[in-house]
C-alpha cells in the first residue's frame, strides 16, 4: 500500500511539470505575438524620415534640350527652416546634383559647385558658382538659356525671390558662351517650362503628364507645408 502511495504521488509530480512546461510554452507563443516584426519598425522609421523633409520644385531640361521640366525634390526641414538663404543654397546644392526623374537633363555643367551660400537683398538672389559652370558648360544658345533660367526658376519658385543674379568665382561675367548675358539680374521666364508634361515625380520610373496631375494642388501643398514660417 505504502509503494502504491509512493508512486502515486510521482505521477501527480509528474503531471504538475509537464503542465508548467505547457503554460511556460504558451506563454512565450503568446510574447512572441506581441513582439512587433522588424517590417513594421522599418515603415516607422520611414514615415519618421518623410515628416523631416520639405517638397521644393526644381527645373531641369527635358530630353530635346528645349523647354525647362519641373522636378519635386525633398530636402531636410531643418536645413529649410534655417531661412530662406539657406533653402536657396540647398535648392541650388541639389539642382547642381542633376535630376533624379528619367527623361530629364541635367543642365549645370559637371564639375560645378556653389563656390558660396546665396544672398538675398531686396527680393534679389545672388548666386555665385564656381568657374566650372562656363567653362565645362557646351555652350548653344538655347542650352545657355535653359541653364540660365533652370537657375532662375527654381529660386524664385520661393515667395522671398523674384529675381536671380548669377556670378562665377564672386565677379560678374559680361557673357555666357556668348549667347547669355550675365552682367544683370534675371526675372522669372515661365514661358520656357514645357507646360504640358508637368511635374516630374523622383519616384515615379517616367515623367508624369500634367492630366494626371493637379498642377495646383501640389503648389498649394508646398504653399501650406512652408517651412519658413
Amino acid at each position: 500500500m505504502k509503494k502504491f502511495r509512493v508512486i502515486a504521488v510521482i505521477m501527480i509530480l509528474a503531471l504538475m511539470l509537464c503542465s508548467c512546461g505547457s503554460a511556460k510554452t504558451n506563454g512565450d507563443a503568446m510574447e512572441d505575438d506581441l513582439t512587433p516584426t522588424s517590417s513594421l519598425t522599418i515603415d516607422e522609421e520611414e514615415a519618421a524620415v518623410l515628416n523631416e523633409k520639405v517638397p521644393v520644385v526644381l527645373y531641369f531640361g527635358d530630353e530635346q534640350k528645349t523647354k525647362l521640366i519641373k522636378e519635386i525634390r525633398y530636402v531636410d526641414i531643418k536645413e529649410a527652416k534655417k531661412g530662406a538663404e539657406t533653402l536657396a543654397s540647398v535648392m541650388m546644392k541639389e539642382l547642381i546634383k542633376g535630376p533624379k526623374a528619367e527623361g530629364l537633363t541635367p543642365l549645370i555643367a559637371e564639375g560645378t559647385t556653389l563656390r558660396s551660400p546665396v544672398t538675398i537683398n531686396e527680393r534679389v538672389a545672388t548666386v555665385d558658382f564656381t568657374k566650372e559652370f562656363i567653362d565645362n558648360h557646351p555652350g548653344g544658345k538655347v542650352f545657355a538659356e535653359l541653364t540660365v533660367y533652370s537657375v532662375v526658376n527654381t529660386l524664385t519658385e520661393m515667395k522671398e525671390i523674384e529675381r536671380v543674379k548669377i556670378t562665377i568665382n564672386g565677379k560678374t561675367t559680361k557673357n555666357f558662351k556668348d549667347n547669355v548675358t550675365l552682367s544683370s539680374d534675371f526675372p522669372r521666364n515661365d514661358a520656357i517650362v514645357n507646360k504640358e508634361v508637368g511635374l516630374a515625380l523622383p519616384e515615379e520610373a517616367d515623367l508624369t503628364p500634367i492630366e494626371k496631375i493637379d498642377d495646383d494642388v501640389i503648389l498649394e501643398t508646398l504653399d501650406e507645408e512652408d517651412p519658413l514660417e
